[in-house]
């Protein structure tokens, strides 16, 4: 592709959670990318800076992009990053659809849990401002459309350590990744980490990015109807 077609090209940018960075997002990156999609991904601090500096820092690095269209990932604290940034920028970023994986929109239970620990609580201080504490998180004005892949198998830090108190992906609850604003929500039987290295929850993206909703089958139920109609047999 030539640099106009590129920059007209669906494109992608990934954020990663808490304690990660852009290289561990190859795998979604990589099936993304058998989808159709350029997709970028971007590190960030997550536990240096607060969701709002992190998103404001980002802003810029979309810009720098220079693209027509841009859809965002962002997993767990990567989704708060997300709901800062269009609380700032929406106006003035590529438009595209949203997909958080495993977000707790509504603040996190475990990571209060482990403000109880002195080294814990002084390493999450700045990720738990405006976002996981799941206090004066921005209200989601945006009207792109916003899909959220929650995860109910449940293997992580927090089932080592007694458990959630409702079913999630070992880390954040179901319940903690809904919001009365997703367009769609889908559970899969992943882990929180496995959110990130699951072919189905690529599929499914890629899907909502595509058609708005993550009801593959019902797509292909349509699309085999759409074959076998009249119409198409006659041509």
């Amino acid at each position: 592709m030539n640099s106009k077609e590129v920059k007209n090209h669906p494109h992608i940018l990934i954020l990663h959670g808490i304690l990660m960075n852009a290289l561990q997002m190859f795998y979604l990156a990589r099936q993304l990318r058998k989808e159709g999609f350029v997709v970028h991904t971007i590190s960030y601090q997550s536990i240096l800076k607060t969701p709002s500096a992190n998103a404001k820092i980002i802003h810029k690095k979309i810009l720098e992009l220079s693209v027509n269209n841009l859809h965002i990932i962002g997993h767990s604290l990567g989704g708060l990053v997300i709901a800062h940034l269009l609380d700032q920028f929406d106006d003035d970023i590529p438009k595209g659809n949203i997909v958080m994986l495993g977000t707790p929109i509504q603040g996190s239970w475990f990571a209060q849990k482990l403000q109880s620990w002195p080294i814990i609580k002084k390493i999450l201080s700045n990720s738990m401002k405006r976002g996981l504490s799941g206090e004066n998180i921005p209200e989601w004005r945006s009207t792109r459309q916003w899909g959220m892949i929650a995860g109910k198998k449940n293997f992580g830090l927090a089932s080592i350590m007694g458990g959630l108190p409702l079913q999630g992906d070992g880390t954040v609850m179901i319940k903690e990744t809904e919001h009365h604003k997703i367009n769609a929500h889908k559970i899969l039987p992943v882990s929180h980490t496995g959110l990130v290295f699951s072919r189905e929850v690529a599929e499914h993206t890629a899907y909502f990015f595509k058609y708005n909703h993550f009801d593959i089958n019902k797509g292909k139920k349509a699309m085999l109807l759409d074959m076998a109609s009249p119409q198409n047999k006659n041509n």
